[in-house]
């Protein structure tokens, strides 16, 4: 059989190419928590090399995109210097007006080549390349981790995601089968139509008895349910080159960099993933160094994901063998929960919840469930560990077990000094958190640079307020109490110049104090929970 061709590329250069793709393809540009220097720096602390505060931090993000993954960085700690360089001029022309309508002024987008990315620009305390490292080509790669050696400060940390054997197999075969039908198409929409169908293959016609039909079957359903965008940038791009944990590794060592541990450093643990894999990984791995171990980890779990740290090589000597839990007590953590209906078949005593990402959590055990209910209380600030004691009725060990085990679920946000959230001064008046009413006004026109909502803990928000929300959420400037909130919602209903709840005009209507006072707490309630007030 012949070979699967390329993908249909005109005579130009490597640059245009991708620089193309993007500018056709604009990816969403949000904000991932786990690449916060906020975050990164509390993970360096459990892997016992210290990293700089994020206040007054230099930040460089390589392929920013239009800059939403930086953005609420840049708000929150108006002292650092954040800068972002894409390769697309269409996406970075986009972020610079969002910018600019925001009000960052120690936000920099710059469209460039990052291997044009010298000494010149200075030294860095973080590298952030989000999605770049497996979607270039060798060279483009070798000139990324040359950039993390040569501008990353003394104590920086560089993060870069990438994606990774054994996980990616089965989606090289969609890979290849896509790549292979829309052979010739030069259109794009045209081409992730092609896409589509081959997925719509793989969902309904794989043989029972093809040996990979469960893990095609996980690839393909999840790619039903993921945007254009995606599907066009993961499975059409020229490039997608995955590669085994220790190749990564391994490239990076080559560059004077070495590997700290995992953003999401949790998954570096076997216990994660069940007693089963604990001991067998340890059965199989003794002895051996702590990238062999994570490499047979990848193994046994099918990692095809990953979002490694790394360092200057000079550091290594200080670097734990995996994320030391007992330094989670010189952190504060913070995450709210919201307990939900548990199903008909749950065992008697457990209960539900959904945390503030949106995934749910069920637990019985008493220690859990007080912790659940600090944080949760406290939310969006943060707690340490002295107040969770002070707070608590629960003995020091119980609560350290708790703690662990919320840890091992990932579902706490971590950071070694006080949140934006813990520095903002009390106020006696609802607020929101900066920029969101700007970005909500461009999005509304459609110029919002495909930048989502975010909170200040460096998290997306998936949310579109609803006309009785955004309402409600534009007079929240910190200066209107509560009850004027309730009055001009109240006063805006009796005109005719916003719906009720249920969408039908409320003109000519009395007495409509005690309904707006419920609307307005419902979304000041909303607006908490998701982390977009001060206060």
């Amino acid at each position: 059989m012949a070979a699967i061709p390329p993908p249909h590329v005109e005579d130009i250069s490597v640059n245009q190419q991708i620089a193309r793709q993007y500018d056709e393809h604009p990816y969403a540009s949000d904000a991932f928590y786990f690449s916060s220097p906020a975050h990164l720096q509390a993970v360096a602390h459990l892997y016992g090399v210290a990293a700089i505060a994020p206040e007054r931090a230099r930040v460089l993000e390589i392929g920013c995109a239009s800059g939403g993954n930086i953005l609420p960085f840049a708000l929150a700690n108006p002292d650092a210097r954040v800068v972002g360089v894409d390769l697309s001029a269409l996406q970075i022309e986009q972020g610079q007006r969002v910018v600019e309508a925001l009000g960052v002024p120690n936000l920099e987008l710059r469209a460039m080549d990052l291997a044009e990315i010298g000494s010149d620009m200075g030294e860095f305390d973080y590298i952030i390349a989000h999605g770049v490292f497996s979607w270039v080509p060798p060279d483009v790669r070798e000139a990324l981790l040359r950039v993390c050696r040569t501008n990353l400060s003394a104590n920086g940390v560089a993060f870069i995601s990438y994606n990774t054997y054994p996980g990616w197999k089965a989606g090289d075969i969609v890979r290849d089968a896509v790549m292979l039908h829309a052979h010739g198409l030069s259109n794009d929409q045209e081409r992730v139509e092609a896409a589509r169908a081959v997925v719509r293959m793989f969902n309904e016609g794989v043989a029972a008895s093809n040996p990979l039909r469960a893990a095609l079957a996980t690839v393909t359903r999840v790619l039903d349910t993921l945007p254009d965008y995606y599907v066009a940038h993961e499975y059409l791009e020229t490039f997608n080159a995955p590669c085994y944990f220790v190749e990564f590794v391994d490239l990076a060592t080559r560059s004077g960099m070495e590997y700290l541990g995992e953003a999401q450093p949790h998954l570096e643990l076997a216990s994660t993933y069940g007693a089963n894999v604990q001991l067998n990984l340890s059965l199989t791995a003794l002895g051996r160094s702590k990238v062999m171990r994570q490499q047979y980890l990848d193994f046994l779990v099918g990692q095809n994901f990953r979002k490694s740290l790394l360092v200057h090589a000079e550091r290594s000597a200080g670097i734990a063998v995996q994320p030391d839990l007992e330094r989670l007590t010189d952190l504060r953590f913070s995450a709210h929960f919201r307990q939900v209906d548990a199903p008909p078949d749950s065992l008697p005593g457990q209960k539900w919840f959904v945390d503030q990402n949106g995934m749910r959590l069920l637990s019985d055990d008493p220690a859990v469930l007080s912790l659940i209910g600090l944080l949760s209380e406290s939310w969006p600030r943060s707690i340490g560990w002295d107040e969770s004691k002070a707070k608590t009725v629960l003995d020091e060990v119980a609560l350290r077990k708790a703690l662990e085990e919320l840890f091992r679920l990932g579902r706490v946000h971590l950071s070694i000094g006080p949140t934006p959230y813990d520095r903002a001064p009390a106020a006696s008046t609802p607020q929101l958190i900066p920029g969101v009413c700007q970005l909500l006004a461009l999005m509304d026109a459609g110029e919002n640079g495909h930048i989502g909502l975010y909170d200040l803990l460096h998290r997306s928000i998936l949310w579109r307020p609803s006309e009785v929300d955004a309402f409600v959420l534009r007079l929240v400037d910190g200066k209107r109490k509560t009850a004027d909130l309730r009055n001009e919602l109240r006063d805006a209903w009796q005109r005719g110049n916003v719906p009720g709840p249920d969408g039908k005009s409320l003109v000519g209507q009395r007495n409509l104090d005690a309904l707006a006072q419920r609307a307005v707490h419902q979304v000041l309630e909303t607006l908490r929970q998701k982390g977009m007030l001060l206060g």
